[in-house]
């Protein structure tokens, strides 16, 4: 177990740097279109929301093709192109090309960029039996919501001076990961040549066939879509009904990155001990009861404790989606099963942001605690939905073993 752990660690390390990487830019452009470009708000909005469909697709055709040709070729590959489109993109910037080359060079870079995710999860599968992966997981989220966490706050400075330069380091740190990553990853795409998979990209969909597959992304999508209300509902209610300075707001932000940080390894030491469904459901009704009571209050302590309650489920449901999708996959769909999840979350996201706004202006004014009722409610049926699906999984698949200690890791697992 101790070099499973050490693996882990490692990408989660290399998880983290590329995080750190994308917030120092990244967050920004945003600020960058309607302040230097003219671009309104509306357009911005819609712009990012395209982005958002264009890493779903990524997703799902990355997990196929690192099934087909290797989880490390394809993570290094997908960076290098990466780095490329996003040293274009920071030299339109910097020379102020027109607008389009600026987004057609976001979207490549958005698009390659998501390549990295379910790859590097898939890889975290390969290397875990299905008692590690919840832990394992774990340790990926530590990684990632730390150079999120650090990312944003050096990039605010940076972005001062020069938003090309912010997007020039974030290539920089992208190139690191590289570097890193051929340090540690052994090379597995003999392995995958052996196993005669070539990429389907048609039975991307066909996979959804598996009922238990296509149930969970459904209830990721729901889920996600709740988790999403962090990023744009709790704003627009904090700031609009609430008059809330902006400070505050951040916050909240800080509020849940720090409980990642701090308790996802307890947190995922406790579902160890639990069957992943029980776990899940557990997961969204701390978001039901945390974003559910959001519109009840008025004052900043009360909503933290809502948020934060909501953070605690995000430890648990994050690391359980993706145990379980790893548990039902098959060694050759691992990719395309955990590239489907990613498909099914960032489309959650979209209709997260989407009814965010659409709850805020329509819904909020009849009744303020109105949007976060309808969002404690959707976070319920996902857990009752996770909870049902005990029934079409076996034991080892829900996390429940003959031993309750985590089984040590054969040294062949990492070569």
């Amino acid at each position: 177990m101790k070099q499973v752990r050490r693996a882990m660690i490692s990408l989660a390390v290399a998880n983290g740097l590329l995080l750190f990487g994308y917030g120092l830019s990244l967050p920004f452009f945003t600020v960058y279109l309607i302040s230097q470009k003219g671009l309104s708000a509306a357009m911005t909005g819609l712009i990012i929301a395209l982005s958002a469909f264009s890493r779903s697709f990524a997703s799902a055709l990355a997990g196929e093709l690192s099934d087909a040709f290797g989880r490390k070729r394809l993570m290094i590959c997908g960076l290098t192109i990466e780095i490329i489109v996003m040293m274009i993109m920071a030299l339109c910037i910097q020379y102020k090309a027109a607008v389009g080359w600026v987004l057609l060079f976001y979207f490549l870079t958005t698009f390659w960029g998501a390549v990295f995710r379910p790859v590097s999860n898939a890889w975290v599968s390969d290397k875990t039996s299905p008692q590690q992966r919840v832990e394992a997981f774990g340790f990926i989220r530590i990684g990632i919501n730390l150079g999120w966490a650090l990312g944003p706050a050096v990039g605010g400075f940076l972005v001062r001076w020069s938003y090309s330069y912010a997007f020039y380091l974030t290539a920089l740190a992208c190139a690191g990961v590289i570097y890193y990553l051929d340090r540690i990853i052994p090379d597995d795409s003999a392995a995958a040549r052996a196993a005669h998979r070539r990429p389907q990209f048609l039975s991307i969909v066909w996979s959804l066939k598996d009922k238990r597959l296509s149930k969970i992304c459904w209830y990721v999508l729901l889920i996600t879509a709740v988790n999403s209300q962090l990023m744009v509902g709790l704003s627009v209610h904090c700031n609009t009904y609430l008059h809330m300075p902006e400070n505050y707001i951040g916050w909240f932000f800080t509020i849940n990155g720090l409980a990642v940080v701090f308790l996802q390894y307890h947190a995922s030491r406790l579902m160890v001990r639990m069957r992943l469904t029980s776990a899940m459901l557990l997961g969204c009704v701390l978001y039901a009861v945390g974003y559910g009571s959001v519109g009840f209050f008025g004052s900043f302590t009360p909503i933290a404790f809502g948020v934060l309650l909501a953070a605690l489920g995000e430890l648990i449901v994050s690391p359980g989606e993706q145990t379980l999708v790893s548990n039902i996959a098959s060694a050759q769909t691992r990719g395309r099963y955990l590239g489907l999840l990613l498909l099914f979350y960032n489309m959650g996201s979209s209709l997260g942001f989407f009814a965010a706004g659409w709850l805020g202006q329509y819904v909020a004014p009849l009744y303020l605690p109105g949007p976060w009722l309808i969002v404690g409610v959707v976070a319920l049926l996902a857990g009752w939905g996770f909870y049902m699906l005990k029934g079409d999984l076996s034991d080892e698949e829900n996390g429940r073993f003959s031993k309750p200690a985590m089984v040590e890791e054969s040294s062949s697992a990492l070569h």
